[in-house]
C-alpha cells in the first residue's frame, strides 16, 4: 500500500517538473488590409525562428472596411512563453498594427465559427 502511494507521489512530482508541457495560445492582430500579406509572412518567420508552428490561421474583416484581423492558434511549450510575449510586444509596436490581443486559449473553447441562428430556428420570412 505504501509503495503505491510513494509511486503516485513520484509521478506527481515528475509531471510537475516536466519542461515539455505546452498550452494552446491565440494571437489576434488587427491591421490594414494593405499589409496583411507582409504581416503574415513576418509572423511565419518569427514563429519559425522560435521553432513553433501554427495550428490554425484565419484572416477576416475587422470592423472598418480597410482593416482585417489575423488570428493564429498555436501550441507552445510553457518554457517559451516569455519569447512569445516578446514577439507579441514587438508586433504591437509596428506602426501598421492597430491592435494586438494575446493570451492562452481555454480548454474546450470553440475553434470554429458559431452559426448566427440555431439550424432548427432559422426561418425565411
Amino acid at each position: 500500500m505504501q509503495a503505491l502511494k510513494l509511486s503516485q507521489l513520484l509521478k506527481y512530482f515528475q509531471r510537475r517538473d516536466r519542461t515539455d508541457e505546452s498550452a494552446a495560445f491565440r494571437l489576434n492582430i488587427v491591421c490594414d488590409k494593405d499589409v496583411i500579406t507582409t504581416l503574415r509572412k513576418r509572423l511565419f518567420w518569427e514563429m519559425h525562428d522560435l521553432g513553433l508552428r501554427a495550428l490554425q490561421v484565419t484572416i477576416g474583416p475587422e470592423g472598418d472596411s480597410d482593416q482585417c484581423k489575423l488570428s493564429v492558434l498555436l501550441n507552445c511549450p510553457l518554457a517559451q512563453r516569455q519569447e512569445l510575449d516578446d514577439m507579441a510586444l514587438r508586433l504591437s509596436q509596428l506602426p501598421e498594427i492597430r491592435r494586438v490581443h494575446w493570451g492562452r486559449r481555454l480548454h474546450g473553447a470553440p475553434t470554429g465559427h458559431r452559426a448566427m441562428f440555431h439550424p432548427g430556428r432559422a426561418h425565411i420570412a
